[in-house]
């Protein structure tokens, strides 16, 4: 198949990309390549087209437009994702994440190219039990571009005939992700020397699920998945943040309350995402990863000389 992936050199972009080369397939990577993205996440970058552009603008189009071949899906990766971020920067994120959901879907009906893209659990915000057809809540200025992404979406299919599939994602986790999510940054900190900071008291819940598993699920729905649907990508692994921190604390034998602090919390913190998952696992996807035997892993790798984010 001929492939792109939007924000391709991303920490789940790049796991989608290299797992769908090693499976011989012709991938073009899009990426505005900001402080998150980074090249070297690709395993054979020799297979792959890389184009640096913004989805935002319209430039990104012109080397597509002298293709004579098809292609047969995109895969949209490309986001602003942290929660913090988009409390100072909004209109970053509704740039990207909508804006550039617009240009990108607008592509894909005028080629007639199928698209799959990239969404959140947290587009539910109140903590109730999601379904696909959940009436979502989003209480952030992210997870309002995602749950209005998921709305252009469902619309250009009705009015334009869009052929599109959403996946909603968990906290997701493994190699090489940007140290600042929580538990790269959290191992980044210790091996540091600074402190942990934790959002008020740390008791949001979260379920946490490896980038290889998602993949998987990834993989699954281009195969298997139908036209206008979403499909909720969740595990059953529920942990607060103290507890995630906690488990961090104790894999790399140190003191949880000598390295831990309280800052002031988000101006909303969601209390959890309870995720139903039983479209997916109809679909014959489960996880096979656990963070606590993962972490190990994890802590070797972002602690390793080799480690590319390092400073």
């Amino acid at each position: 198949m001929q492939i792109i992936v939007t924000g391709g050199a991303g920490f789940i972009g790049s796991h989608i990309v290299n797992r769908l080369v090693e499976k011989g397939h012709d991938v073009t990577i899009i990426d505005c390549f900001n402080y998150a993205s980074d090249i070297r996440r690709i395993d054979n970058i020799d297979k792959v087209t890389v184009l640096k552009y913004d989805l935002v603008g319209k430039d990104w189009l012109i080397p597509l437009s002298s293709r004579t071949e098809k292609f047969d899906l995109v895969i949209n990766a490309a986001a602003e994702t942290h929660v913090d971020h988009s409390f100072v920067r909004p209109i970053d994120f509704i740039n990207t994440n909508i804006i550039g959901l617009h240009n990108l879907a607008s592509y894909c009906h005028e080629t007639k190219t199928p698209l799959l893209h990239l969404s959140t659990d947290e587009i539910i915000g109140t903590g109730d039990p999601i379904h696909e057809d959940s009436f979502n809540k989003p209480c952030n200025p992210y997870s309002f571009t995602k749950s209005a992404g998921e709305k252009l979406l469902h619309a250009y299919g009705k009015c334009y005939n869009l052929d599109w599939k959403i996946v909603r994602l968990n906290n997701t986790y493994g190699l090489k992700q940007f140290p600042d999510k929580l538990i790269p940054l959290f191992i980044d900190k210790i091996n540091n020397n600074d402190k942990l900071t934790l959002h008020g008291d740390g008791s949001v819940l979260r379920c946490f699920m490896h980038v290889d598993d998602f993949v998987d699920a990834v993989e699954l729905i281009i195969e298997k998945g139908n036209n206008k649907e979403i499909y909720n990508v969740a595990t059953n692994e529920e942990h607060s943040v103290a507890e995630v921190t906690k488990m961090i604390c104790n894999a790399m034998n140190v003191s949880f309350e000598d390295n831990v602090i309280s800052i002031k919390d988000r101006p909303f913190n969601d209390p959890k995402y309870d995720t139903q998952n039983n479209k997916i696992l109809g679909l014959g996807w489960k996880p096979s990863h656990n963070l606590k035997d993962e972490l190990p892993n994890m802590i070797e790798w972002y602690s390793g000389i080799n480690n590319f984010f390092k400073k």
